[in-house]
C-alpha cells in the first residue's frame, strides 16, 4: 500500500520537509545581549542621578555622610566605565565566547573528546543567555555570572557529553590558570628581591 499512494505524509523520511533546529549565531546572541547591557546602563545612571540628588539632603543631617563621599574623579570613573561597557559590549562577547572556545578546545583535546566546532559555538554562544539577569537592578551582575558558568556547565556536560568532573575542570580552569599566574608572578618577585 506504502508504495502504491501518490502522496508521503509530512513527518515521513523527507528531507525537503525535516525539522531542523533552530539554531542561533553569535550576533544574534550578541545583539539580544546587548539590550539586556542597555537596560543595566539605563537604571545604572537612574540610580547614580538619583544618588547625586539625595547626597545633599543626606548630607546636611550628617547620616552616612562617609560611605556617600565620592570625589569627582570616582564619578567621572564610573560613568566612562559604564559608557565603555555599553559601547564595547560587542567586542567585550566577541572576547568572552572566543576565550571559551580555547579554554573548552585544550580540555577537549586533553581529554581526548571529540568536539564539532558548531556544538562547541552553540554551548558558549548560549552562555551569553546570562545577560537577561542585568535586569535585575543589584544582583544582576552577580547573577549574570553565575548562569553564564552554569550554561557552560551544562552546555560541557549535555551538548558535548563531557563528564561532571571534565565538565567542573573546564569551568573552574580560569581561577585555577589565575592562581597559577599569581604564584608564578609571587615567586619571580621572591627571586628578584632575594637576588638583591
Amino acid at each position: 500500500m506504502k508504495k502504491l499512494r501518490n502522496f508521503t505524509l509530512v513527518d515521513q523520511d523527507d528531507p525537503v520537509t525535516e525539522k531542523k533546529g533552530l539554531v542561533l549565531d553569535f550576533a544574534t546572541f550578541a545583539f539580544i545581549s546587548w539590550v539586556f547591557v542597555f537596560i543595566f546602563s539605563i537604571y545604572s545612571l537612574s540610580f547614580f542621578h538619583l544618588s547625586e540628588i539625595i547626597k545633599p539632603v543626606i548630607e546636611e543631617e550628617g547620616f552616612l555622610s562617609g560611605l556617600l563621599s565620592s570625589n569627582d574623579f570616582q564619578k567621572k570613573l564610573f560613568l566612562f566605565s559604564l559608557l565603555f561597557e555599553v559601547v564595547f559590549f560587542p567586542l567585550a562577547a566577541w572576547v568572552y565566547v572566543k576565550f571559551w572556545r580555547v579554554i573548552i578546545s585544550f580540555f577537549a583535546s586533553l581529554f581526548d573528546k571529540q568536539v564539532e566546532a558548531e556544538g562547541l559555538d552553540e554551548v558558549v554562544n548560549t552562555s551569553l543567555v546570562g545577560n537577561f539577569f542585568l535586569v535585575i537592578p543589584i544582583l544582576g551582575k552577580l547573577f549574570k555570572s553565575i548562569s553564564q558558568i552554569f550554561y557552560i556547565f551544562l552546555g560541557l556536560k549535555h551538548n558535548l557529553k563531557f563528564t561532571t568532573i571534565q565538565s567542573f575542570i573546564v569551568v573552574i580552569s580560569p581561577l585555577i590558570f589565575v592562581g597559577m599566574f599569581i604564584i608564578f608572578m609571587a615567586m619571580y618577585i621572591m627571586l628578584i628581591v632575594n637576588l638583591y
